[in-house]
């Protein structure tokens, strides 16, 4: 059994709530819409369950200073 439900959205409704946004949530909005937010959101699940150890400050940096 399922049950299903509709919305119904204006777009300007969604706009307008976009617009009221922070920069920083604009910014997450745009990677979740994106291809990078996909790969991004692919490797933060990596790195959650373990199956990749991120780099730190240092490790990243270390050779360009």
């Amino acid at each position: 059994m399922s049950i299903g439900i509709t919305v119904e959205l204006k777009v300007e409704d969604i706009a307008k709530t976009i617009k009221k946004l922070k920069k920083e949530d604009k910014e997450q909005l745009l990677l979740l819409l994106s291809k990078e937010g996909k790969e991004i959101t692919k490797r933060f699940k990596e790195i959650k369950s373990k199956k990749v150890k991120a780099l730190s400050r240092e490790e990243t940096f270390k050779d360009v200073l």
